[in-house]
């Protein structure tokens, strides 16, 4: 055969076995002499290589792998004409059948089957093994990818395992198949994909094995594995996929919780900061209804003869703890050594005991020496103010708390108020002037010392400041499920709760609104950055119990300086509550105390929930420790729910108990829960401890008391009034300091002074029920509207401190606008700009103004003549536009058309004459038309505007303020 085409080839060798094939196949047992047995052998291998390119010439010319029911068919084809040819080859005998045999063999071995073949070998019968199994394994592809689009995470965890047995021991079957492009092209459709989806999941795998086995550990008392198992869980939980996170969240909180359950409770370390701050950490979260007890710690000196409670030397010390409950840290009123009595760099025993875990455990009783030496002096780390516009405080941040006692210092050379801030390591500077945004002051500091008396380096400190200015707008930090129908949403500032209506939604997956009519509110003692967002009704959760949607906030939505946010979406997830609320202590408040915003003359008992609960029952008993059932004691009746605390209930006494801890056993449906379900509590069983009493209750502000008396008129003023009480009394400083109280975010008017009236069984001595009126100068409000009075620092004679308060009340304007601005527009008329919107132009309005041109004052009473006023539109909105109308005449020739003399002027007089030295000559040679033009102001030499009336131009406030008169602005 001459040299052609190699396809062309291989198609006519490919028809010929074809038909010598059928030939032997439909006569296997011919004669010798009608077949040509070297033919039959010749025919039979083309068959044999023609099964191979059936997959790999389809393969190199397509990119594409072949129908298996044709690379099927060629197999099936290939053996019968291997046995066929056996056949005919062993009919025939002769000198060369075993070489015939040999051949036929090595042939069908390499391109057909073999029974364990080497590499390039048996490669159809490979390559359908390949095929074969990675169909399988694409199959178990498809089905993980259902479990996750499914989110049964049970399904993929078995499907994964499955999906990586294959992968790491039977995926050999692809790399034996013969042919790279075709090893290549199933791996990459088979293998790889396959491997993509298994990889995907390896943290959502590894965190749902690790949960439980770490649960599975902490059953069997096995913490030091669990703990292991927990350290891939917290490594890895942060990045699973979006198909399983709740449910591996949710697994995760779970294992750690039970993990945390099961360790001992135990104090880690306790450990002075500083002169005035004590440390303890614990290696679990406390309960912190023990954990604020301050009965619970105890301070012993070499010299005493018994502890003493912290209760006892400083009742009203703070006990605050980290965001994950596990450190306490109690700062004390004066100072360690001060409240303590301890002396400086001299040992004293501290005793942590009767704290309970979250849980309910209860840590063994803890003791260590503590010493006081603090040689350190402070330093400042940071100098804050931050305003819209202008400001009156300065924040100072120190690297220990500092007092502010004996403390001096000065904000642009004069003189500020020094007080404490409600972070320990801050002071809060008030100064008299009002410092603007934007702009640099000098900070001198002198006589700041910490609590061990060392003073801030160099003494005095000078050190300068810029006011940094609040115009950015807020931003959410974190979105918090509190409950199945409670959300929490955390800014980087204060919110105004009131602009949430109507710009808060919850939608569900498709879009559509659900929870009904949702109520904005803001979390006590987040400085105003928490915001609860409580939903009318309930969502409707699918059969697991679960919801996912859609929050979204609005561009409506303002913090407390009226700066909008930007709209944004958040996804949540709510599941419904069916745990039961459960009792999480209770506490004693001594007779004649005072506790949210009530006093009680026998006593009462604050029963703590694990959540916000609504009261619904009354079974309460209390037992002595001797067993006596005193529950006649108790004004059962009388319980409610703590407003300001919506997790205890008040129990108040109706005679008052002796000393010794009590047992309350609290009764089935007391309580339910506040979501969507309302559980019900279980009985449970309490103790109450009852010692000598201390002063530990804050003051309370009666934000719902306050009410305002909006200006009448321009001088009557501004008042604001509001209840304060407190069991023992007031510190009236704190009450009268104007600096407490801020609207809008914004200190008080200048001039503002606060007045108190006292109520029953109140006095300046005892000051336990007072009515308060902020008294606001007329002149002093600039628009009318709502606005947020805050309520900050208010104190009673123990220093407890009262929880901020925010009110929202209703003011007038009653400031008058001011003229503020006079400019020329870009085509030559004269605008006028105001402190504020004021009402439309009327006939009257030039009256109000009086205009200085050209150095001459121009009458009022010919404004008429000169100038006409117009309402600005566009950007010139809610300002006056000034066109002045202008003449042109034929000058002193009386010839229109010589120009050279012709007159550019304004008419005072109004007699379409020009009359010199009562008319105002703008220009004298003009190419204008003869008759009336719009004077461009730009062609005067001076221009003034004065406001010399009030009669026509007012606001558009309540009272219609009139313009303040006696401003005056030069133009140019």
């Amino acid at each position: 055969m001459g040299f052609m085409d190699k396809k062309k080839a291989v198609k006519l060798a490919t028809a010929s076995a074809v038909a010598a094939s059928a030939f032997v196949a439909a006569n296997p047992h011919a004669s010798q002499a009608a077949t040509d047995v070297a033919t039959v052998v010749s025919q039979a291998k083309a068959q044999f290589k023609e099964a191979y390119y059936t997959y790999s010439h389809t393969v190199t010319e397509t990119g594409k792998l072949p129908n298996i029911s044709d690379v099927y068919a060629a197999y099936n084809k290939a053996k019968q004409a291997y046995a066929n040819a056996v056949a005919v080859v062993n009919k025939a005998g002769g000198a060369k059948k075993d070489a015939y045999l040999a051949d036929l063999q090595a042939t069908y071995e390499t391109y057909v089957f073999k029974a364990n073949p080497k590499s390039g070998e048996a490669r159809v019968a490979t390559y359908i093994d390949a095929y074969n199994y990675a169909v399988k394994l694409d199959g178990l592809r498809q089905d993980l990818a259902k479990a996750v689009e499914a989110k049964d995470l049970k399904k993929a965890e078995e499907l994964y395992h499955k999906i990586s047995y294959e992968l790491k021991t039977r995926t050999v079957i692809l790399d034996r198949v013969y042919g790279q492009s075709t090893r290549d092209l199933l791996r990459s459709q088979f293998k790889a994909e396959a491997q993509k989806l298994r990889d995907s999941l390896v943290y959502d795998i590894t965190v749902s094995m690790k949960a439980r086995e770490a649960q599975d550990a902490v059953k069997a008392g096995n913490l030091d594995k669990a703990k292991a198992a927990l350290d891939q869980v917290n490594q890895y939980v942060s990045k699973v996929t979006d198909a399983f996170k709740t449910e591996l969240q949710k697994a995760a909180q779970d294992a750690n919780a039970a993990y945390e359950a099961a360790l001992p409770f135990k104090v880690e370390s306790v450990a002075v900061v500083n002169a005035k701050q004590i440390e303890i950490k614990f290696n679990k979260a406390v309960d912190r209804s023990t954990a604020s007890n301050k009965n619970n710690y105890k301070i012993q000196k070499s010299s005493d003869s018994s502890a003493s409670t912290l209760a006892t030397l400083d009742g009203s010390a703070d006990i605050s703890w980290s965001d994950d409950g596990k450190t306490v840290t109690i700062t004390t009123t004066s100072g360690i050594i001060n409240k303590f009595g301890v002396v400086n760099d001299a040992p004293f025993k501290f005793i942590v005991e009767n704290i309970k875990d979250k849980y309910g455990k209860t840590v063994d009783s803890y003791s260590t020496n503590l010493v006081v030496k603090d040689t350190v002096a402070p330093t400042l780390k940071e100098v804050k103010a931050t305003a819209k516009s202008t400001t009156t405080k300065v924040t100072l941040v120190f690297s220990e708390p500092v007092q502010a006692s004996g403390a001096i210092a000065y904000v642009g050379g004069q003189a500020a108020s020094v007080q404490d801030g409600s972070n320990p390591n801050e002071i809060i500077l008030t100064t008299a002037q009002a410092l603007e945004a934007g702009k640099t002051y000098d900070l001198t500091l002198l006589n700041f010392k910490d609590y061990a008396n060392n003073f801030l380096q160099p003494n005095p400190t000078t050190k300068s400041f810029t006011v940094s200015s609040d115009a950015v707008a807020p931003t959410v930090q974190d979105v918090k499920v509190v409950r199945d129908n409670l959300i929490e949403v955390t800014f980087d500032k204060a919110m105004d709760a009131s602009t949430f209506a109507g710009y808060t939604r919850v939608l569900d997956l498709n879009g559509n609104p659900q929870g009904g009519t949702i109520t904005a509110t803001i979390k006590s003692g987040t400085a105003g950055k928490t915001v609860r967002l409580a939903l009318g009704s309930a969502v409707p959760f699918n059969d697991s119990g679960v919801f996912s949607g859609t929050l979204v906030l609005g561009n409506g939505i303002k913090d407390v300086n009226g700066n909008a946010k930007s709209a944004t979406t958040h996804s949540i997830t709510l599941t419904k509550d069916t745990a039961r609320p459960t009792v999480a202590g209770a506490s004693y408040v001594a007779a004649g105390g005072q506790y949210a915003g009530n006093t009680y003359t026998n006593g009462a008992i604050v029963l703590k929930f694990n959540e916000d609960v609504a009261k619904i029952g009354s079974d309460f008993r209390l037992i002595t420790a001797g067993g006596e059932d005193v529950t006649s004691r108790l004004n059962a009746g009388g319980a409610a729910v703590n407003n300001d605390d919506n997790t205890e209930v008040i129990i108040p006494l109706s005679s008052s108990l002796s000393a010794g801890t009590y047992t309350l056993r609290v009764g089935n449906d007391v309580v339910q829960d506040l979501s969507t379900q309302a559980n019900r509590n279980a009985a449970a069983v309490t103790t109450v401890t009852v010692g000598a009493s201390s002063d530990s209750s804050k003051p309370v502000v009666n934000e719902g008391s306050v009410s305002a008396v909006a200006a009448t008129s321009q001088t009557s003023g501004t008042t604001i009034s509001l209840t304060m009480t407190d069991n023992v009394g007031l510190d009236l400083a704190t009450v009268q300091d104007v600096n407490n109280y801020l609207l809008n975010g914004k200190p008080l008017p200048s001039g503002s002074y606060v007045t108190i009236a006292h109520g029953s069984g109140s006095s300046s001595s005892a000051a336990t029920n007072i009515t308060v009126t902020l008294n606001i100068p007329a002149k002093s409000i600039t628009k009318d509207g709502q606005y947020a009075l805050n309520i900050n620092n208010i104190k009673d004679k123990a220093g407890n401190i009262a929880d901020p308060k925010v009110a929202n009340v209703r003011l007038n304007d009653d400031v008058s606008p001011e003229l503020k601005t006079a400019t020329i527009s870009s085509n030559g008329l004269l605008v006028l700009g105001f402190s504020e919107s004021v009402n439309s132009v009327g006939a009257t309005t030039p009256s109000d103004f009086q205009f200085v041109i050209n150095g001459v004052e121009v009458a009022t009473t010919y404004n008429g003549n000169i100038v006409q006023f117009d309402d600005g539109t566009g950007t010139d909105a809610g300002k006056y536009v000034v066109t002045f109308k202008a003449k042109v005449d034929k000058g002193a020739d009386n010839n229109e058309s010589t120009t050279a003399d012709n007159r550019l002027y304004l008419d005072v007089n109004g007699n379409n004459a020009f009359d010199s030295g009562t008319d105002i000559l703008v220009q004298t040679g003009t190419t204008k038309a003869v008759g009336d033009v719009t004077l461009d102001v730009n062609l005067l030499s001076a221009l003034k505007v004065k406001v010399v009336n009030n009669a026509a131009v007012k606001d558009q406030s309540t009272l219609q303020n009139p313009i303040q008169v006696g401003t005056t602005i030069t133009v140019k």
